[in-house]
């Protein structure tokens, strides 16, 4: 269970983000520099440097993480297991809510610095390790190119239903987790039987 400290710090750390990203967006990546996001979020370079190593972390903020302790449960579970991990992505996503100003922001920067794209790709991945891990703990080990072709396909949909949540106000936070399910659900008949399934729209 996340407490007010560690809630405070994470607001922290997105208020610094947040400011990384009107200073990228305003005078551009190569010019901003770490005082100047320090000032924009009225804190101390120090301040600046006990949340983030430099100013692409910065950028990057703190993305989703899964908790292995608390998904524990997963392991054990004999429930479907796209259910299963839905109710794990969620789980992360409620302990750290998406924020549609930033995501579109991140869009934004970038759209104009690409070279900051394999950082984000790289948060990515981690993600995607960490539910290998929890998946091939729950499958056994014989089941290691399955438990990270899941964790792939997974992470992947999460990711695309982001993209369609942060470009659409419609839209509401909670039709993320469904746009997963369905991109799962879709590449699922298309495995098994070759059928397209039918397209639903969730908003």
């Amino acid at each position: 269970m996340n407490n007010l400290r560690d809630r405070r710090r994470r607001q922290t750390a997105r208020d610094i983000q947040q400011a990384a990203l009107r200073v990228v967006l305003r005078i551009g990546y190569g010019a901003a520099t770490t005082d100047a996001i320090a000032a924009e979020a009225q804190i101390s370079p120090r301040t600046f440097f006990n949340y983030y190593p430099n100013k692409q972390a910065a950028i990057l903020g703190q993305p989703p993480k899964l908790d292995r302790d608390a998904g524990q449960w997963f392991e054990t579970s004999d429930q479907p297991l796209v259910g299963d991990i839905l109710r794990l992505l969620a789980q992360m996503l409620g302990d750290d809510p998406l924020d549609r100003t930033i995501m579109s922001m991140i869009k934004q920067v970038v759209d104009r610095t690409p070279e900051l794209l394999p950082l984000f790709r790289m948060s990515l991945d981690e993600m995607t390790q960490a539910l290998s891990d929890l998946l091939l703990a729950r499958l056994g080990p014989d089941r290691t190119w399955e438990a990270m072709l899941i964790a792939e396909l997974s992470t992947h949909a999460l990711s695309n239903a982001v993209h369609s949540w942060v470009a659409d106000d419609r839209m509401t936070v909670d039709c993320v987790l469904g746009l997963v399910r369905q991109q799962l659900d879709r590449i699922g008949a298309l495995l098994v039987a070759g059928v397209k399934s039918t397209e639903r729209s969730c908003g």
